[in-house]
């Protein structure tokens, strides 16, 4: 736990001598990763002594610096103190989210985020152990935004043990975090300037004539892509509409196939059957022998036609037309107490955890518990099949004109090769296991087509991550 604000009328002499001497050591550091900027030094130097002159603030403090590619909307790790490497290398490439951590949730909200307790905070539910291995319990994450508005990163304040800040700290991370705009802001402005000069080398005629040519390039090069566009667009639906026929039938021709092999052999027996009893050559042995068989392929039979019925309705659903399209209103908290209350025998042991702001929407509410449905299913059919108790965890929040639902279990994850495969219809990895893999085509289906939004798998050190935006959803 960090010290109260240190009052300097009621400690000793020396105290007072130890406290003025930190902040004169502090006040240097600040300066000399001033000097380090105005001599040009690289950003990640700058940076990292920036995290080791910060440290002096308190021993006990593991001072960190995250990078935000706005591009990818990724944080990357640029600068530390203390911090274990594997620590840093599993947060490389994170996609930022409300619930992503301190630092992620603090990018994307563009405010301060203090975690006192990694252990129980729902932010950390998918990072927790990552965070313990590396012997770290509390976070608090400042971002590091530039005087337009811009998010360089996160400037973040790592102890040990479950720590709450004081006015102090909260100064301090706050100060630190500005001074860390001021080298990312005169980094971006020196690259800025070197372009702009490489630019005017050229002379006016060079330019005039290479804006000439590159307009009327750009021109047909755009009249050209839109046309391919447009061809691609059609030729995709094409495509799109006769894999998903042709797989459909591949599927269904099967447990059709068996379930006409069956009637078959079912003819056969009953044929013989009224036979062997017009002859009266049938004994009550024989006779229950039959009937055992007949029943036995009866209920092969009837285990086909289901199947097959099943792979009817999941068809069905991924059809826009065949969705009753009744717009409801209501809260998205209360929406999704209601998935977690229904669902509790689909989880099991498994536990589900909700984070959500009181949003009050209007949609196809039968639409967005099915897109829920079908998310937690597939966690647990293929996330968790390995694991006696896993964990989901949803967040949403309203960011502008959109819902951003954030969804993610710390199950086994999605292998890299099969990422670009994940929404495709019939594609499954447990074939044997009669998984017809249409579930996230479903919730691809669902999304577009009903609900006007979208999903994005996204990379994560843990687990599954998925990014709903819901910007056709009408906010009351």
């Amino acid at each position: 736990m960090t010290q109260n604000p240190i009052s300097l009328t009621s400690i000793s002499l020396n105290e007072q001598v130890a406290y003025w001497q930190r902040a004169m050591e502090l006040e240097e550091g600040r300066n000399e990763v001033l000097r380090m900027v105005a001599s040009g030094n690289s950003l990640e130097s700058v940076l990292n002594t920036l995290c080791q002159r910060a440290q002096l603030y308190n021993p006990e403090m593991y001072c960190s610096v995250l990078l935000l590619d706005n591009d990818a909307n990724t944080l990357h790790s640029i600068a530390s103190s203390s911090l274990p490497d594997f620590y840093c290398q599993a947060l490389n490439g994170t996609a930022i989210g409300m619930g992503v951590g301190s630092c992620g949730t603090a990018a994307f909200m563009q405010q301060r985020v203090i975690v006192e307790d990694i252990n129980t905070h729902p932010y950390w539910v998918q990072f927790k152990g990552l965070a313990l291995e590396a012997g770290l319990q509390a976070c608090w994450s400042e971002p590091i935004i530039g005087q337009d508005g811009r998010v360089y990163g996160t400037f973040a304040m790592y102890y040990s043990t479950p720590s709450k800040p004081n006015e102090e700290d909260i100064k301090f991370i706050e100060l630190s975090a500005n001074l860390a705009a001021v080298v990312f802001e005169n980094d971006y402005n020196r690259q800025q300037l070197l372009d702009a000069n490489t630019k005017l080398s050229l002379t006016i005629d060079e330019r005039t004539s290479e804006l000439e040519a590159t307009n009327k390039a750009l021109a047909n090069r755009i009249e050209r892509q839109a046309r391919q566009q447009i061809a691609r667009i059609e030729e995709e639906k094409m495509i799109t509409t006769n894999a998903l026929l042709c797989g459909f039938a591949h599927e269904i021709s099967t447990p059709i196939g068996n379930s006409l092999t069956t009637v078959s052999a079912i003819v056969d027996k009953l044929d013989w059957l009224f036979a062997a009893l017009e002859e009266g050559t049938v004994s009550k042995k024989t006779f229950e022998q039959q009937l055992t068989q007949l029943h036995q392929l009866s209920e092969i039979n009837k285990s086909n036609l289901i199947k097959a019925d099943t792979l009817l309705s999941q068809f069905q659903q991924m059809d826009a037309k065949q969705v009753n399209d009744v717009q409801q209103a209501f809260e998205l908290s209360t929406f999704f107490a209601e998935v977690k209350a229904s669902l509790r025998g689909v989880l099991g042991d498994h536990q589900l955890f909700i984070d959500s702001q009181e949003l009050p929407v209007t949609c196809v509410k039968e639409c967005l518990w099915q897109v829920f449905y079908q998310l937690i299913e597939n966690s647990i059919a293929h996330g968790f099949d390995d694991k006696r108790q896993g964990k989901i965890h949803i967040s949403a929040m309203r960011k502008g004109n959109e819902i951003v639902i954030n969804y993610q279990d710390d199950g086994c994850g999605i292998d890299a090769e099969n990422t670009d495969k994940i929404f495709e219809p019939f594609y499954t990895t447990q074939r044997n296991s009669d998984k017809i893999g249409l579930g996230l085509t479903t919730v691809g289906s669902l999304l577009s087509n009903v609900l006007n939004g979208r999903i994005q798998l996204q990379t994560s050190p843990i687990g599954v991550r998925f990014e709903i935006t819901l910007p056709g959803v009408e906010l009351v």
